[in-house]
C-alpha cells in the first residue's frame, strides 16, 4: 500500500488528473481535523484502511491540526489548504475525520462529484448544513453516556452530583445536550453544573470548585486550553495536572483519556469508527454505490476502560468483575512501560 503523509500542502506532489481511469489505482485523500501521532486520529485512519480492504490504494493525509490552528480564521485557512490538496491531487474519494474537517471541507464540496465519507462527527448533518447532500455519507460519533455514567456509579456509588467541564469548541454543545438527557435518566444522579472555559488556569479553578460542590466530574474538551502565554497547552499536560492535584472521581468517553489519568470510560472505539467509514468507502469505490444510498449511522460498540493508578489514588476498590471485563490501564501514560 502506497501512503504519503503531509502536515502542509507544500511538497505534496501533484498526481494524475481526476477522474482517474478505471485501471488506475484508487486514490483516497484523508483530511483529519487534528494531528498525528494521536491514538484517536491514528486509530480512525487505521480502522478506515482495514474496512476499505484495498492494498493497492494510494493515500494522502492532510492534517488540519486544529489544536494549534484553533481560531476561526486559522481553521478556515487550513480548510482552504486541504481543498487545494484535493483539487491538485484529484482523489477518487475524500475521507474526513471529526467535525472541523467536515465543516471546512465537506460543506464546500457538498453536491459535487467527489464522494465524501466521514467519521468521528459529533454534530448532525443538519448542523453541518449537509442534509440531503448526494455525495456525503459517514459515521457519527455518539458517546456512550449512559454506560459511562453507570460505570462511574458502580465505582463510586455515592456519586450523585455531576459536573461537566469542557473547553469552548462548538461541537461540544450537542454532546452536552446528550449528557443532560442521559444524566436525567440515571436514578439519583443530577447534572449540577456545566462549565465552559478557555484557559488552563480557568480549568484548574473550576475543578477546584468542583471538589467542593459535586461528587464527580465528566471531562469533555481539553484540546484547546491556553496557557499564560496564549499557546495551546497539550492535553496530556492538562490531564496529568488533574490526576496529580484533583481528588475527585472523573470520567470521559475516550480510552486515550483514561491512559492519561481519567478514572473510567465506556470508550468510543476509534477503530470501529474508522472501520465503519472504510466499509462505506469500499461500497462506493468497489461496489459502485452512491453515497446517498448508504445510511449515516453511529457505531454502537464501546469498551470499558479503567485507570487503576487513578482508582488507587482516590481510594477506590474496583470489583473483580469490573477488572475482568474492562481494559485496565496499569500505569499512567507519562510513566512509560
Amino acid at each position: 500500500m502506497r501512503r504519503r503523509r503531509f502536515t502542509l500542502l507544500a511538497g505534496a506532489g501533484i498526481g494524475a488528473p481526476w477522474p482517474l481511469t478505471a485501471a488506475a489505482p484508487r486514490r483516497v485523500l484523508h483530511v483529519m481535523s487534528f494531528d498525528s501521532p494521536w491514538r484517536w486520529t491514528d486509530g480512525q485512519w487505521a480502522g478506515f484502511l482495514e474496512g476499505l480492504a484495498d492494498p493497492s490504494v494510494q493515500t494522502l493525509v492532510f492534517q488540519m491540526d486544529v489544536k494549534r490552528h484553533r481560531s476561526t480564521e486559522a481553521k478556515a485557512e487550513r480548510g482552504r489548504l486541504a481543498l487545494e490538496a484535493i483539487r491538485q491531487w484529484g482523489p477518487d474519494l475524500v475521507y474526513l475525520s471529526d467535525d472541523d474537517a467536515v465543516e471546512q471541507v465537506a460543506r464546500p464540496l457538498a453536491g459535487t462529484r467527489v464522494p465524501l465519507v466521514f467519521s468521528g462527527v459529533n454534530r448532525s448533518l443538519d448542523d453541518h448544513g449537509l442534509a440531503g447532500a448526494p455525495n456525503v455519507t459517514g459515521v457519527l460519533e455518539r458517546e456512550h453516556v449512559a454506560e459511562t455514567l453507570r460505570l462511574l456509579q458502580v465505582l463510586v456509588p455515592s456519586a450523585r452530583r455531576l459536573a461537566v467541564v469542557s473547553d469552548g469548541a462548538g461541537y461540544w454543545d450537542r454532546v452536552i445536550e446528550r449528557v443532560r438527557d442521559r444524566a436525567g435518566q440515571r436514578p439519583g444522579l443530577t447534572l449540577a453544573r456545566v462549565d465552559r472555559v478557555a484557559s488552563l488556569a480557568d480549568y484548574q479553578q473550576r475543578l477546584r470548585a468542583c471538589e467542593r460542590e459535586v461528587d464527580a466530574v465528566l471531562h469533555l474538551g481539553i484540546l484547546t486550553l491556553t496557557g499564560s502565554d496564549g499557546a495551546t497547552v497539550p492535553y496530556q499536560q492538562v490531564q496529568r495536572w488533574v490526576a496529580e492535584h484533583v481528588q475527585l472521581p472523573d470520567a470521559s468517553f475516550w480510552a486515550d483519556r483514561v491512559h492519561h489519568g481519567t478514572l473510567v470510560a465506556m470508550a468510543v472505539s476509534e477503530l470501529e469508527q474508522g472501520r465503519a467509514a472504510g466499509r462505506l468507502a469500499r461500497a462506493i469505490l468497489h461496489d459502485g454505490q452512491p453515497p446517498a444510498r448508504l445510511p449515516v449511522q453511529a457505531t454502537t460498540k464501546g469498551r470499558p476502560v479503567l485507570c487503576l493508578p487513578r482508582a488507587r489514588r482516590l481510594g477506590l476498590m474496583p470489583s473483580s468483575s469490573l477488572l475482568l471485563s474492562a481494559e485496565v490501564v496499569q500505569r499512567y501514560a507519562w510513566e512509560g512501560t
